[in-house]
């Protein structure tokens, strides 16, 4: 199933949920990322979803608030007993997620499907 939002295209597919950012807060209302990433982080209390994975494909750039949101992601996915990756992430990414050290907490993969088979094979 794929969800076509305004900030974030989410694709479950059990047991991982797929959110690809669409953009920076630059181009959204501040409220309305919150709107969404509550919704999304409701998405992860489907007993079938274990796993997320950030599909950053889209997005040259996050920022603070967008982060934050993906970082809440991540994180009620490990609470929840799954794993969280990134993926696809352009150079400029790359040096964003190493600044902020989320690189150390998360890995990176280059593309979608090595994401999907890092998290098949730790499960």
């Amino acid at each position: 199933m794929v969800e076509n939002l305004e900030i974030f295209e989410v694709e479950l597919t059990a047991p991982n949920l797929i959110v690809v950012p669409q953009g920076s807060t630059l181009q959204f209302q501040y409220s309305n990322v919150q709107i969404e990433s509550n919704k999304v982080l409701r998405l992860l209390d489907a007993p079938e979803i274990k796993n997320v994975i950030i599909d950053l494909n889209q997005v040259e750039y996050l920022d603070s608030i967008l982060i934050g949101a993906i970082i809440r992601l991540l994180q009620r996915a490990k609470q929840a007993g799954g794993q969280a990756v990134f993926c696809q992430a352009c150079e400029n990414m790359q040096n964003i997620l190493s600044c902020i050290k989320v690189g150390t907490l998360w890995p990176l993969f280059d593309s979608r499907e090595e994401a999907i088979a890092a998290l098949s094979e730790k499960s």
